[in-house]
């Protein structure tokens, strides 16, 4: 697993209550890392607008509560679309992590985080935490209420699926936190519903657990050979509701996986999954694009698509 270090950290705000939820995760990790924020609000229209006044003094503000934390802290704005410049942005300094909230459309700007949040996940690669918006529940606004113990990774036997290995590493030791991957094994689309209980699901589902113990018990290794708690949990049933499941009765603190993959021994399709558990699971989701689903030009094209 390659060493990760995380020294910009990227922090969208709109001025927001939800927005600001994300705040205790940022005092949090850029102390643990040592890394510099950027708080960064997006104006809209001319910069004389009041509005963009309104921006200025906010992110200012912001800023000048991050500095009196001993942190390092620099304010930037920046006009246009949302996304758009979040993502230009990240990409031209070097970000290391952007953290940000998935809902959200009261603040001084009025984005409807949840698209913005969308269309950076599935464009941008820089990795990305995002903080669930919980109306239902209060954040103090003190870094020290938050806490990483228990970093859930989901895997699915691909080497895409394994981009985050290297984060979840960083993460797992900058916080004393334990890792637990998980592995569902999910049966084939040619399999008939009656053949569970069958001598034919018993011999498939041995295989596919041998192989599950044998590829999880080495990344296991690995992460213990680094001084990290690790174990490993194989589990039946569709991927996305277990994963929520484990997650929610195993009180984790952080989920953490690739947002595309669908190689592996499972043939989970990982983009789908993480976006099911991101809306199910309601936790804190650290996600990273793999080097493989990059972005291209095609020829005679002026346009650019994901593969």
């Amino acid at each position: 697993m390659a060493k990760r270090v995380v020294r910009k950290i990227l922090v969208p705000l709109d001025g927001s209550k939800t927005a600001e939820s994300v705040l205790p995760y940022v005092k949090y990790l850029a102390k643990r890392f040592g890394a510099e924020v950027e708080v960064l609000g997006v104006g809209i229209g001319r910069k004389s607008r009041r509005v963009n006044r309104l921006l200025d003094d906010y992110v200012e503000s912001t800023t000048a509560n991050l500095r009196d934390e001993n942190l390092e802290a620099t304010p930037v704005i920046v006009y246009g679309s949302a996304a758009d410049k979040i993502l230009s942005y990240s990409k031209q300094n070097d970000i290391d992590l952007i953290i940000m909230a998935t809902h959200g459309r009261s603040g001084v700007t009025r984005w409807w985080i949840g698209s913005v949040a969308e269309k950076i996940v599935s464009q941008v690669m820089t990795p990305v935490l995002l903080i669930p918006s919980m109306k239902q529940k209060t954040r103090k606004a003190k870094g020290g209420d938050i806490s990483i113990s228990k970093i859930l990774v989901p895997l699915d036997g691909s080497d895409t699926g394994q981009a985050a290995l290297g984060h979840v590493e960083l993460v797992a030791r900058e916080t004393n936190a334990a890792v637990h991957l998980i592995q569902v094994i999910s049966p084939p689309g040619a399999m008939e519903t009656s053949a569970f209980g069958s001598a034919e699901w018993d011999n498939f589902l041995k295989v596919m657990q041998d192989a599950a113990n044998d590829y999880l018990g080495g990344i296991i290794d690995s992460l213990k050979a680094g001084g990290i708690t690790a174990k490993h949990h194989i589990v039946v049933g569709n991927p996305a509701n277990e994963v929520i499941k484990f997650a929610e009765k195993g009180k984790v603190d952080l989920i953490a996986m690739s947002t595309h993959g669908r190689t592996g021994i499972a043939r989970w399709v990982i983009g789908s999954v993480a976006d099911k558990v991101l809306h199910g699971a309601r936790k804190p989701m650290w996600l990273v694009r793999p080097p493989k689903a990059c972005i291209i030009k095609p020829k005679n094209s002026g346009q650019r698509i994901s593969r």
